[in-house]
């Protein structure tokens, strides 16, 4: 039997550094995981508001956004083991009509990974999905409930802004965590979540719902919280195949579970391998610009591809850094008091990896790290108790990440010294606006929430 309701939730990420190299196996990210979550809540649901159908269906609202209702008819079929269809309802009124892919393919791989192992996922259920705050961009307008932790975003889901803190992923590992919690009995014997069943079928959901095999570094620390990431082989993914093909839960019940004898999870996480110590923090800056990820991936991967011999040179380069980051951070670590004068190497070491990425940035034409972020990094660094900062992932004009001084004086007039500043570019790109987000790095990655916390929002 089903609990009557349970309540998941996975943290975003900063992939700090090592932003191109995670697409290649003979190279790490450094990622840190951080404290803004994405929650999923699941309970039994009592359609009676439907109009004359029969049937199971899963009700799935994001009630922080306006037309947020997505409704969903589950039938279970065995025809050619093809696992469990997931097809949404256009039809009822007071549900919205436009899809929601990274919802709709994560419950289709859920349940029919779930029916695989499972007697059934019969049973209509309702859905709610919240995030906090800093996910979404200061032009978001936003709208605080009394006695919640979350808050009314007020517009549409598609006209909010992201900050680029990696909420599909928290979305989608969150929301297969929740299902495989309230749909089967598969947990550690203290309750855990099953943190590589979840890992594995959140990444087959992730990749079908992007429509591409990405690295999957976003997904691992929504799993798993900071880590030192390696990642996995496409090809362990591409024999699971489209969910219409036949034996499609079979094969992917094999990928999940790691029963491939052909193509075995390569994956490598080493989850708390390295910390920020505690005499510093992590924090974001929104600079609400935003840029298209994807697109600037195909475009380095392209100029790779053309010049491997000066984009190799500079993979290695990145990598080297990359590794004496790692290596000064885990030194500092053990260090009592460190202080800004102790953080010398560390702020030279991002130095050394920003002016490589910049080299990136001229090499392939693409703007990893645009000029507008240039100035902006180079102004907050140049503050006192601002040890450095990078573009992180993909970089472009997503948030970018500092690293200072755990001092709450030095966060305030990082706060007070961004309100106002503007800058722009020959290429017409303009920060307007820079907000310090509240999130901060945090270790910590899947894990149980208590049901009660969510309130009016169910």
């Amino acid at each position: 039997m089903s609990p009557s309701a349970v309540a998941v939730s996975a943290p975003g990420k900063v992939l700090f550094a090592g932003g191109f190299l995670v697409l290649d196996r003979k190279h790490t990210g450094l990622v840190f995981g951080l404290n803004a979550r994405i929650h999923v809540h699941i309970e039994q649901w009592n359609p009676t508001l439907l109009d004359d159908v029969t049937g199971n269906f899963i009700f799935v609202q994001s009630p922080q956004f306006l037309d947020a209702r997505w409704l969903y008819q589950v039938t279970q079929t065995s025809a050619e083991d093809r696992g469990v269809q997931v097809e949404q309802v256009q039809s009822q009124v007071g549900f919205t009509t436009s899809a929601n892919k990274f919802v709709e393919t994560t419950l289709r791989y859920g349940l029919t990974y779930i029916s695989q192992t499972t007697k059934g996922v019969g049973g209509n259920v309702k859905i709610t999905i919240l995030a906090d705050d800093d996910y979404y961009s200061q032009s978001t307008r936003i709208v605080q409930r009394s006695g919640t932790a979350f808050s009314n975003f007020g517009v549409s889901l598609s006209d909010a802004h992201k900050t680029g803190l990696g909420s599909s992923a928290a979305l989608v590992t969150s929301l297969t965590g929740a299902m495989l919690a309230f749909y089967s009995t598969k947990s550690g014997a203290d309750g855990s979540l099953p943190q590589q069943t979840v890992h594995n079928l959140a990444q087959a959901a992730h990749c079908a719902a992007q429509g591409k095999v990405g690295s999957g570094f976003d997904v691992a620390a929504a799993v798993f919280g900071s880590c030192l990431y390696r990642r996995f082989t496409p090809t362990i993914l591409e024999v699971v195949g489209e969910h219409t093909n036949p034996h499609f839960g079979k094969r992917l019940r094999m990928c999940v579970d790691d029963l491939e004898l052909e193509a075995k999870w390569d994956v490598e996480v080493a989850s708390h391998a390295v910390k920020i110590p505690n005499d510093l923090i992590l924090v974001m800056c929104d600079v609400d610009c935003g840029s298209e990820t994807p697109g600037m991936v195909r475009k380095v991967l392209q100029w790779r591809k053309e010049k491997s011999d000066e984009a190799n040179l500079l993979w290695n380069a990145l990598q080297q850094g990359q590794e004496e980051l790692c290596q000064e951070l885990r030194r500092l670590a053990e260090v009592d008091r460190i202080g800004i004068q102790g953080c010398k190497d560390l702020g030279d070491i991002i130095l050394t990896i920003r002016s490589l990425v910049r080299e990136m940035s001229i090499k392939s034409e693409v703007p990893v790290e645009p000029p507008v972020i240039t100035e902006l990094l180079d102004y907050c660094t140049a503050m006192p108790g601002v040890v450095g900062g990078l573009a992180p992932g993909a970089g472009g004009y997503d948030a970018v990440a500092l690293l200072i001084v755990n001092d709450g004086e030095v966060v305030q007039r990082l706060r007070d010294r961004l309100n106002g500043w503007k800058c722009s570019d020959k290429e017409g790109a303009t920060i307007g606006n820079v907000r310090l987000l509240g999130v901060k790095q945090a270790n910590e990655g899947i894990r149980w929430e208590e049901i009660y916390q969510y309130g009016e929002w169910l």
